[in-house]
């Protein structure tokens, strides 16, 4: 992989080098996978769970006892779907090699129904999906297990958004991966879910077909004494400037939410030589400003009173007691009722989130914005 510009990368892993911490989490998750326990991984929102797996994927492949194979499942709306994501995975980590494709994944391929076309130009070869009939989901995964069961070293798949499964219009889907996880125990799988809520109902909740089926590891913000040192070494190796007094505020503003954290330093590292406060709260500005289209439309997507709920939350940040009078009063939400059933509304939609006792605006850049208005 190209080294970056920018050492504050979005979105995607780099490396190592610009990854920080979640030295705790590596040791959890390999004491786990070693030791042949399927693991949930849960976070709120951009906490950096995909690019923990991809660090933690870096060293089990550079042990040479693993191989891994990540897919995501958030554009999957079905069974069906789901099954594409996989087989697009395995065929992507494992279908091409110097000599061609290779028999055993042809096997795999004619065993689910798909096909291979080759680039006329290129003559690189393209698996295509979706020609297997309807119904023959279970076939489909028991040959996708056995491909990855019988390779020579241990596989390790980590399922990103895994709690889409829960949302098929198939009744039976759960339960269906549930019993393809347990017909290939040598397989050790990461379940992780940026909907925390839906992560725990899956596996905690005693009538669910995972039910205590992996290990619980839940992310929380990365500590300043970890933050601070990688942001100042990448600024320093430019000799760049940026104190410890900005970079705290940065991640109190942020709420120690990865992802806005790394977008804010990003700017900031572009930006300027020296950082001064003025810096960060124009590159604060900018960024709000940029996402003015997309929270411009939460209003039409909620009711009134859930709207006007909402925004209190957001400029009250952090709030304990969401029905007290004081609270109701000072912006006009009437009844204690009403807010009552718009806060669960939002909370079933983690629009909003409970956390350690106080009610929080779960998108950071939302809750700044609307704490604006």
């Amino acid at each position: 992989m190209k080294k970056p510009d920018n050492p504050f990368v979005l979105n995607t892993y780099h490396g190592k080098a610009y990854f920080c911490d979640r030295e705790d989490d590596l040791i959890a998750l390999q004491e786990h996978i070693k030791n042949g326990r399927n693991v949930v991984l849960y976070a709120w929102r951009r906490l950096g769970k995909s690019a923990l797996v991809h660090r933690f994927f870096e060293e089990l492949e550079g042990s040479g006892d693993y191989e891994t194979l990540y897919v995501d499942f958030l554009g999957a709306i079905s069974i069906e779907d789901a099954i594409k994501e996989l087989s697009s995975a395995v065929f992507e980590r494992f279908g091409k090699n110097k000599s061609g494709i290779n028999a055993t994944i042809q096997k795999l391929i004619s065993s689910i129904g798909a096909t291979i076309s080759f680039d006329p130009i290129s003559g690189t070869p393209t698996l295509n999906l979706g020609l297997s009939p309807s119904g023959n989901e279970e076939q489909s995964l028991h040959a996708l297990g056995e491909f990855l069961d019988q390779r020579k070293k241990r596989v390790v798949v980590a399922i990103d958004e895994f709690q889409q499964v829960a949302t098929y219009s198939e009744t039976n889907a759960e339960a269906m991966f549930r019993t393809w996880v347990q017909k290939f125990p040598s397989i050790r799988f990461i379940f992780s879910g940026s909907h925390r809520g839906m992560m725990a109902e899956m596996f905690l909740e005693k009538n669910r077909p995972f039910y205590l089926s992996a290990q619980l590891l839940s992310l929380d913000p990365i500590p300043f004494e970890k933050y601070n040192p990688f942001i100042q070494a990448h600024f320093g190796a430019k000799r760049k400037v940026i104190s410890e007094e900005i970079v705290k505020s940065i991640l109190d503003w942020s709420r120690g939410q990865t992802y806005t954290i790394q977008l804010i330093c990003n700017y900031l590292y572009a930006q300027c030589q020296e950082v001064k406060e003025v810096d960060v709260q124009r590159v604060k500005t900018d960024i709000l400003a940029q996402q003015q289209a997309i929270f411009a439309n939460f209003p039409k997507m909620l009711t009134k009173t859930q709207w006007k709920v909402f925004q209190a939350i957001a400029k009250e940040e952090p709030l304990r007691n969401p029905l007290s009078k004081e609270f109701i009063s000072k912006y006009r939400l009437g009844a204690a009722s009403t807010v009552s059933t718009a806060i669960k509304s939002l909370q079933k939609q983690e629009l909003v989130i409970e956390d350690d006792g106080v009610f929080l605006v779960h998108e950071v850049l939302l809750a700044r914005w609307m704490a604006r208005l």
